[in-house]
């Protein structure tokens, strides 16, 4: 009889977990190991531990922007790559001298780029910083929105060769995850994915991107300074804050032995490719011990 009681007790157990394994992680839950989110579309998203998915309805869904939030705040949107394949490299226009798509790349010999790689293969997209890159706890970077007369501020005047580690140490505790300095391959998928969704065009990403980013030519902040990110609603694409203009933006993309920027900034134009102009796809390689004012970067993670 007491066996009897204990199967039926363990058959009780067993049910439960399964049914709480089905439904899954729910937004504003902290995430005990990695966990599976699924949204109200069935499109599912996996979030590391100590993570949870915001609790604003509008930052739940995984086709628009699904916004997951660190133990420090920081916020990041899933990039899905079933929506997306990784390997979007045609994007930008290139005016260094007799530059080309072929002549830029991303240094696949890195452990931490193959394992970007083999994490999106599995799991299906990786996550990308919400807003610009500032200063967070001990050194480490955090991706908040950062206002104009707030606490804070964008993590500007370094170099990509001073920051990279900064990234990768990032939530070193956590064997979830991996934090990252991203590549070109990343921007261009997140840029790509805008396109697909539906939340830009290819103009407004290539050709000009005056209606959604922070120039000296758009129509809503008149070229404010880029000490502040995530402040204007017009700047948002899938709940990505500034990815056209506000600050240029780092990335691991090479060009020769020069670092590759990305988005456009402040002070320029941000329209239709006229020789001058510097729409979000746009690429400006540069020294990468270089440190400058207007030019910032953005987290990245996958998961482990």
């Amino acid at each position: 009889m007491n066996t009897r009681r204990f199967s039926l007790f363990a058959l009780f157990v067993l049910c439960l977990c399964l049914a709480a394994q089905a439904e899954g992680l729910l937004p504003g839950e902290i995430a005990s190991g990695k966990q599976i989110y699924t949204d109200v579309n069935g499109d599912s998203m996996t979030v590391p531990d100590q993570f949870r998915v915001s609790e604003e309805p509008d930052e739940q869904t995984i086709r628009t922007g699904a916004v997951i939030i660190g133990p420090d705040g920081s916020e990041f949107v899933w990039i899905p790559t079933t929506v997306t394949p990784m390997g979007v490299r045609e994007f930008g226009s290139y005016f260094s001298g007799s530059g080309s798509v072929s002549c830029y790349y991303d240094e696949t010999d890195s452990p931490v780029y193959q394992e970007m790689i083999a994490s999106t293969e599995k799991y299906g997209g990786f996550y990308l910083g919400r807003y610009e890159a500032s200063r967070g706890e001990n050194g480490l970077p955090a991706s908040r929105r950062v206002s104009e007369n707030g606490p804070g501020r964008v993590w500007v005047q370094f170099s990509p060769q001073d920051t990279v580690k900064a990234c990768e140490n990032l939530y070193a505790d956590n064997n979830t995850l991996q934090g990252f300095f991203p590549w070109g391959i990343n921007w261009d998928t997140a840029l790509q994915w805008l396109i697909d969704s539906g939340s830009r065009t290819w103009e407004d990403v290539a050709r000009d991107s005056t209606a959604w980013g922070n120039y000296s030519d758009d129509s809503f902040s008149a070229g404010a300074r880029g000490n502040c990110t995530g402040v204007w609603e017009e700047a948002k694409a899938n709940n990505i804050y500034d990815l056209a203009g506000n600050n240029w933006e780092w990335t691991q993309e090479r060009f020769g032995s020069n670092y590759v920027m990305r988005g456009g900034g402040y002070n320029l134009m941000g329209g239709a490719c006229r020789g001058g102009d510097y729409p979000a796809a746009l690429r400006d390689p540069l020294p990468g011990n270089d440190h400058h004012p207007n030019v910032c970067f953005r987290i990245a993670l996958f998961v482990r």
